[in-house]
């Protein structure tokens, strides 16, 4: 299980290559128990106002899913993270429900 520092610096490793270095203000990484009682990642991804229309590129999304899923993994990261979006702007974190916003 990595730290959540370490998880912190490969979520925004990931995050600049999906939105581009300069979108992504801040990542914010936290625990979280699933419902079923399992321990899981809670991933924020700060970006910029300007990049709302990101927020709806579904290939984007998937691309940040996957790829931070993937790099977890191979680290021997097993816990789910779930990602969420803000624009910074909003107090709460935008995002797809469910498991699509999730990694």
């Amino acid at each position: 299980m990595l730290d959540l520092d370490r998880v912190t610096e490969i979520a925004q490793e990931v995050a600049r290559e999906i939105f581009g270095r300069k979108q992504v203000k801040d990542i914010r990484v936290s625990h979280l128990s699933e419902w079923t009682g399992e321990d899981a990642l809670d991933v924020l991804v700060v970006l910029p106002k300007s990049a709302t229309p990101q927020l709806n590129d579904g290939d984007k999304l998937s691309a940040m899913l996957l790829n931070l899923g993937d790099r977890l993994y191979v680290l021997g990261e097993l816990r789910f993270a779930h990602v969420r979006y803000s624009t910074g702007k909003e107090p709460a974190a935008r995002g797809c429900s469910g498991s699509t916003a999730s990694a």
